[in-house]
């Protein structure tokens, strides 16, 4: 067993060669001895779905053996998006659930997303290197519940749409699980949405289930400008991202969506905690200062952002890489992004304005995106980097390091499972972007030759 399977917010890996049936046996073993541990019962209950990568049925089954022989009962709830997935865990009451995925990897990859109670991740501080150490030293009853619709409804309930008669949609689902989720909508709905690899093909035959990537949304990007459509919306292969592309063919940063929806949902809810990732734009905490909100800033990744939202009731929480979460009283918080598409398609239905108007009052600096750097020294970097700019308004060491200036800002923050510094940067002007951009490149390569 390769030991770095274990990530920080999930396991992931290469299959066969890394993840396989006897892997899952075990792992569905070492989860439920960890729950039974930490709930102090003698059975435990589990939810278990799965994507729709083609080996996914494999390791469930065997992943279900694993939980079973272990003392666990299990919920199977079938093809599940991560959103999905976490919304069963939860409404059924259970003491956990693992959804089979590998996120957004490409097909050869699977893996295993873990959750205790109400829906809260397991990651690598809570829970899943205590999970990874039973894994390493080592007769049940299985149900099957059907959920989709009450899912549906649930999002549906909580986001009533409005009329939606004008507007016209390009959804691409990459051929991932989310289909199951945008067939249900559209046809409870009447959305009027052009499909986009609607077919479950967990070999994701027309491109990388990422739609972060560029080459992964060029097909919705020519066909929302070619069609003249109200907007685009990419999903990922387990469910849990997705991102918008405007009526011109361009992607909206997702920071900005945040923005957006939190500037909506604060006109109901002053007062509201509002979180957003470190490295999102400084017009996120703007906007939501705005609107009588009260941002709240967290590292990146889903664990550290649930946490946060439990620890401050917050109310709505989005990255820069897609993901969106709520708080869903009893149930927990989880991402939620079927709410954020209901809640901007009655936006774009009720205003009647184009997508690129709406969020143009967000656009307020120029910001270069992610961009990677290969670093053997991290730590080396971001240090040369903090040492060199003593002179910043604010320094902050939350999520790698943040330096602030009036005029711009950046974070450098490293990569948990490789050897890359991701740097975020903005600033009032592309001059400056472009100027300040050159210099934290040229403090990062200077590293790289030491």
């Amino acid at each position: 067993m390769n030991p770095s399977i274990f990530k920080a917010y999930d396991v992931r890996g290469l299959v066969p060669d890394e993840i396989n049936e006897d892997v899952a046996t075990r792992f569905g073993q070492a989860f439920a001895v960890f729950l039974r541990r930490e709930t102090g019962k003698k059975r435990v209950s589990v939810a278990v779905g799965q994507d729709n990568r083609t080996h996914s049925p494999q390791l469930w089954s065997a992943l279900v053996a694993g939980l079973t022989s272990a003392g666990a009962d299990v919920v199977d709830i079938g093809l599940a998006s991560t959103p999905f997935f976490y919304y069963a865990a939860s409404a059924l009451k259970l003491d956990g659930g693992i959804n089979v995925t590998a996120s957004h990897n490409p097909p050869e990859y699977n893996g295993f997303k873990c959750v205790r109670k109400k829906a809260e991740p397991i990651g690598a501080e809570t829970g899943l290197r205590e999970i990874q150490k039973l894994f390493e030293k080592i007769g049940a009853h299985i149900t099957k519940k059907d959920m989709l619709d009450e899912y549906i409804q649930k999002n549906l309930k909580l986001a009533p749409p409005g009329d939606w008669s004008l507007l016209k949609v390009a959804i691409d689902t990459g051929n991932g699980v989310s289909v199951l989720m945008l067939k249900k909508l559209i046809a409870k709905t009447g959305l009027k949405a052009v499909p986009l690899y609607f077919q479950l093909d967990g070999t994701f035959p027309n491109h990388m289930p990422n739609p972060l990537v560029e080459k992964n949304i060029a097909a919705l990007k020519k066909t929302v400008v070619e069609k003249k459509y109200s907007c685009g919306i990419a999903l990922d292969a387990d469910g849990d991202r997705c991102i918008f592309i405007n009526e011109k063919g361009e992607t909206i940063s997702s920071d900005l969506i945040t923005a957006l929806v939190a500037s909506l949902l604060l006109k109901n809810r002053p007062g509201e905690k509002i979180c957003y990732d470190a490295t999102s734009s400084r017009t996120t905490r703007e906007v939501i200062l705005e609107h009588g909100g009260v941002p709240v800033i967290s590292r990146v990744g889903h664990s550290f952002i649930k946490a946060m939202m439990r620890d401050e009731n917050i109310l709505f929480a989005g990255e820069r890489s897609g993901h969106f979460y709520f708080r869903f009283a009893a149930l927990g918080y989880f991402e939620a992004p079927l709410l954020v598409i209901i809640i901007l398609l009655n936006l774009l239905a009720k205003t009647n304005r184009p997508l690129s108007e709406i969020i143009a009052p967000f656009q307020r600096y120029a910001s270069t995106g992610e961009i990677n750097f290969t670093v053997s020294d991290k730590v080396g970097a971001i240090q040369k980097i903090e040492s060199l700019h003593e002179d910043a308004k604010t320094v902050l060491h939350l999520d790698g390091i943040t330096i602030e200036y009036d005029d711009w800002w950046c974070n450098v923050r490293p990569s948990n499972t490789e050897p890359l510094l991701r740097l975020n940067l903005e600033a009032t002007s592309a001059g400056l972007r472009d100027a300040k951009l050159k210099e934290i490149t040229a403090i990062i390569q200077k590293n790289q030759e030491l």
